[in-house]
């Protein structure tokens, strides 16, 4: 879920108070459900766990002229503070699945230029130690006599390599980019998106 916890604690976050649909709309039009695995129901889910956890405080909304009841949300400090780490993590940690490097990519407008450039290095180093284990597997089930796994394993060990590769350039290309300028951060003007109070964007 930690990608739609992300997804969730930042929408909310943005709007500074956020019901269910609206953040539903929003999230669903940015084709989260293809790219962060973020359904409907997962973020409910993750309304209420956020909010049993103090991360979000509720508040129920009456009927209003022609809407529904319904219950908004807004971030607490410790939600604040989650949101931060699960950034951190984000542009950090190189997983198998993208989930949360896509969540983190989408977001990270809402932190300062010069904070996402040292999260993406850190992500450099450890795509590195990865790359070492990685190649090294890969040695040792190439030229190994004694194999634990089929050898044709080495096959999915060189694509490990080689995914790495490719994601490292791939990194040290969109640092290049945010250096010199690209994109609007937290500490730009104008306001950019995932700041509190900035406009959400469905385009």
């Amino acid at each position: 879920m930690s990608a739609t916890r992300l997804l969730v604690l930042a929408f909310v976050r943005a709007h500074e108070r956020a019901h269910g649909y609206m953040i539903s709309q929003d999230l669903m039009a940015w084709r989260a459900d293809e790219w962060a695995n973020t359904k409907t129901g997962s973020i409910y889910h993750a309304l209420r766990q956020l909010t049993k956890e103090g991360l979000l405080n509720e508040r129920a909304l009456p009927i209003g002229q022609g809407s529904p009841a319904r219950t908004d949300y807004a971030i607490t400090e410790s939600g604040e503070a989650e949101f931060m780490r699960l950034m951190e993590k984000a542009l950090t940690e190189p997983e198998m699945r993208p989930d949360m490097l896509c969540a983190g990519l989408v977001l990270m407008s809402a932190l300062p230029r010069a904070r996402v450039v040292a999260l993406l290095r850190q992500r450099l180093a450890n795509l590195d130690t990865h790359h070492d284990a990685a190649n090294t597997a890969q040695k040792n089930a190439k030229w190994s006599g004694q194999r634990a796994l089929p050898p044709h394993v080495e096959a999915l060990l060189s694509f490990w390599v080689h995914a790495t590769e490719c994601k490292k350039e791939w990194i040290k290309d969109l640092i290049a980019r945010i250096e010199g300028g690209a994109y609007i951060f937290a500490d730009d003007a104008p306001l950019a998106f995932g700041t509190p109070g900035s406009k959400v964007s469905r385009d």
